[in-house]
């Protein structure tokens, strides 16, 4: 059974009286435990992709198919059911860490800050948890990195 199912993922964007098609029938399945990555060329609707999972989509687009998280379709449940399944069952990762990671943040509190938003954790629980991811990816010791 996939954990994530994306099935005729359409995305068209409106814009000066045009319509853009950006994803022309997407399809993807993810097993529980199983680990992917997202690759293609610059333009090939990698991002756009993730954002449409996320529901973080461009305003002025048109979104279509079927995003089914464990058995839920996520194109239709409320901005409120998505809020809360980010952080705690989905995250996206962006592509461009120069914009996605603040330079004059300390790395500690850019991986605890959402971790202590979305889980309600204490700080000293969020970096013991954020320390606990580090190792599950190979990090060793990151409290002493």
């Amino acid at each position: 059974m996939s954990v994530l199912a994306i099935r005729d993922l359409k995305m068209v964007i409106h814009s000066d009286g045009e319509n853009l098609p950006i994803l022309g029938g997407v399809d993807l399945a993810i097993a529980a435990g199983e680990i992917h990555g997202l690759a293609g060329e610059s333009g090939s609707g990698k991002t756009m992709t993730g954002m449409c999972v996320m529901g973080i989509q461009p305003k002025n687009s048109t979104v279509s198919g079927q995003i089914d998280m464990d058995g839920q379709d996520l194109l239709g449940v409320s901005p409120k059911t998505l809020r809360s399944l980010r952080g705690q069952e989905m995250g996206m990762v962006f592509q461009d860490p120069s914009t996605s990671l603040h330079p004059q943040l300390k790395v500690e509190a850019q991986l605890t800050d959402h971790v202590r938003h979305h889980l309600r954790l204490s700080r000293k629980a969020a970096n013991a948890r954020a320390a606990e991811l580090l190792e599950r990816v190979g990090i060793e010791n990151p409290g002493n990195a």
